[in-house]
């Protein structure tokens, strides 16, 4: 039997009812997307969906240009990345992440009995035993990313020493990355609901080789996305203006967002709708301003003890959470 670890903490709704204002979870203000959210409302919900999700693998694999056999489809990246730890870490390998790594992958790491090793810059040689390579681009929640060479080169490495890596990509279309070309060592990791604003319906899918796809889905119960959760990821294709009309004006709300929190403490901001501000003790801060109804992100949980992570909203929701910081620590 697995060792028996607490839940990850994680942004958004605790084990109470919260009414104030979330700043906790990256999501685009101006979702959920209406052509997503018309999809899953006119799924079919009384039937099973197909096992085989074929129709929908076919959808994402032509737009993204590559075959359906290429595309695992999911609710959640959580599930694919849990998956990924049984199926290539069981062996006792070793995760490597690039700054600390989303939590439930580190989790399903241990579940496995695995290592997690922790770098703050990008290897230029693997460590052995190493299995996975995890790199956000952008990173949650630093916003750093690297660059598609460097992308390339780490996968050159991954092949060389016979080791898969994850590319996260849960926030890349908030800030114009480019997807890396497809490659026999490289899982691109995308989960839409985030810059769709429709995080509630969980659409994840990931983007592979194909014998990397098989031991995902031999790993994945039946009908293990329900019919909701696949019109969403069908009708991807078909909601992109949606992003290019709010995408710009997230980023803009971020950037002024990042320049008046400048004045409370330092800032660390790269494009992405959230930021880190240092105010001291993290999990003291978050409580004070969920005091007042405020919610934030704790960063201790990513080794950032003195750092809060803040997710941009509307631009009066921004004015109220500058106003209490003001009353806080101004």
């Amino acid at each position: 039997m697995p060792e028996l670890l607490p839940p990850v903490p994680h942004g958004g709704p605790g084990a109470g009812p919260f009414t104030g204002l979330d700043f906790s979870v990256n999501t685009n203000p101006y979702g959920p997307s209406p052509v997503l959210l018309q999809a899953l409302l006119d799924a079919d919900h009384a039937h099973y969906p197909d096992p085989t999700y074929f129709e929908v693998r076919s959808k994402l694999a032509d737009w993204h240009g590559v075959d359906p056999e290429n595309v695992a489809v999911s609710v959640g990246a959580s599930d694919l990345l849990h998956r990924l730890a049984r199926a290539f870490l069981s062996d006792g390998g070793t995760l490597l992440s690039f700054h600390a790594p989303f939590g439930e992958l580190a989790r399903a790491a241990q579940l496995q009995g695995a290592q997690v090793k922790v770098v703050s810059d990008l290897p230029t040689d693997l460590p052995p035993k190493v299995s996975l390579v995890y790199v956000g681009s952008p990173h949650n929640p630093t916003g750093q990313a690297p660059t598609l060479g460097q992308l390339r080169q780490l996968a050159e490495q991954c092949a060389a020493s016979g080791a898969l890596l994850i590319v996260d990509e849960a926030y890349a279309a908030f800030v114009g990355l480019p997807g890396p070309p497809p490659h026999p060592n490289l899982i691109r990791l995308l989960s839409p609901g985030k810059a769709h604003g429709l995080v509630g319906a969980r659409p994840a899918y990931a983007l592979a080789a194909a014998h990397v796809i098989r031991a995902l889905d031999n790993l994945a119960p039946a009908w293990h996305v329900p019919a909701g959760t696949a019109a969403v990821l069908a009708s991807l294709p078909e909601t992109q203006g949606f992003l290019a009309q709010t995408l710009p004006r997230v980023s803009r709300h971020a950037q002024e967002l990042a320049a008046q929190l400048a004045h409370f403490g330092t800032v660390q901001h790269h494009a992405t709708p959230y930021l880190l501000l240092k105010l001291g003790n993290a999990r003291i801060v978050s409580a004070a301003l969920l005091a007042s109804g405020i919610k934030v992100r704790d960063c201790a949980s990513y080794d950032l003890p003195e750092w809060i992570r803040v997710s941009a909203r509307w631009p009066d929701e921004n004015a109220a959470l500058i106003e209490a910081i003001r009353r806080l620590y101004g």
